[in-house]
């Protein structure tokens, strides 16, 4: 496929894809271009979430546009998208405290460092790229649970979107000014939970995960984070080192922060925060219906 131009998008939590965008999704992730394939699919699903959930408010929680959110993150694959959302379900059992630290309205210690934004900006294929500035995060300022949660609040706004439940997410973790404080902070359930943010415990492609400043301190707690890592992550970790040009080739300086070589400012760092906040009683539904579906 050709490449894009890399523009701003509003974050558009209800549009369905286009046209152009509809034959992209039967490359990138074997979406059916005949109605009721797609139907049946979605049906097919729904009884089989109906069967393993058979108490739960079918209505609100396996809408259409639920399912074909998880059919999507699965290649359109049912077997492989009930087991996504079983395991979004499991993540909420496991990882509760990290996930539900506060809402986004109550986070504003977080937003206020700029640690963690979705560019406004897609990328030359139509991708969100989210920055995590997880080195410049001071444990001691709040905790790694109010992080987390801030980062999954942001995900799951953005999963929300056609074109990005197609087109996919690309990570950025700056490690700059990583040092033993953030080890410190880092557990093998910190890292456990990470590991399934990323592979597979959320409705989502990461194509593709950039490693940028990384000290060799960080290194080691890779090495852990590592093992927690599926197939759908663990071959797209791209380690630049302090090599920023290399990063650069990668993600376009639209998107990228001025300090790691690119152009945007703090208006693109502050819209998906502020957006996030205006549809924060949506959100907040949404993961309201796993946390049941968790008990």
């Amino acid at each position: 496929m050709d490449p894009l131009p890399v523009r701003t998008e509003q974050f558009t939590l209800e549009d369905d894809i286009d046209d152009e965008w509809a034959v992209r999704a039967e490359t990138i992730v074997n979406e059916p271009s005949d109605e009721e394939e797609v139907k049946a699919k979605v049906e097919d699903a729904r009884r089989k979430l109906i069967e393993i959930y058979p108490d739960a408010n079918t209505e609100d929680i396996f809408t259409e546009k639920n399912i074909i959110k998880y059919l999507r993150s699965a290649n359109w694959n049912v077997v492989d998208a009930m087991d996504m959302f079983l395991t979004s379900v499991q993540q909420f059992k496991d990882f509760l405290p990290f996930i539900t630290a506060g809402s986004p309205s109550q986070l504003e210690k977080v937003w206020s460092k700029k640690l963690v934004w979705v560019s406004p900006k897609r990328d030359q294929w139509g991708r969100r790229v989210l920055i995590f500035r997880l080195g410049r995060w001071n444990p001691s300022d709040f905790s790694v649970q109010h992080l987390y949660t801030a980062t999954f609040s942001l995900l799951q706004m953005i999963s929300l979107e056609a074109v990005t439940q197609v087109a996919g997410v690309v990570f950025v973790a700056d490690l700059q000014g990583f040092g033993f404080k953030h080890l410190k902070a880092l557990g093998v359930e910190e890292l456990r939970c990470l590991g399934s943010f990323l592979s597979g415990g959320f409705p989502m492609w990461f194509r593709k995960l950039h490693i940028v400043n990384n000290p060799r301190l960080f290194n080691m707690l890779y090495s852990i984070l590592k093992g927690f890592l599926g197939p759908r992550i663990k071959d797209n970790v791209q380690f630049h080192g302090y090599q920023l040009p290399t990063l650069l080739e990668a993600v376009p300086a639209e998107i990228l922060p001025k300090d790691l070589g690119g152009q945007s400012n703090d208006a693109d760092i502050d819209l998906s925060v502020e957006t996030l906040k205006t549809n924060e009683v949506r959100i907040l539904a949404i993961m309201e219906q796993l946390k049941y579906l968790s008990l």
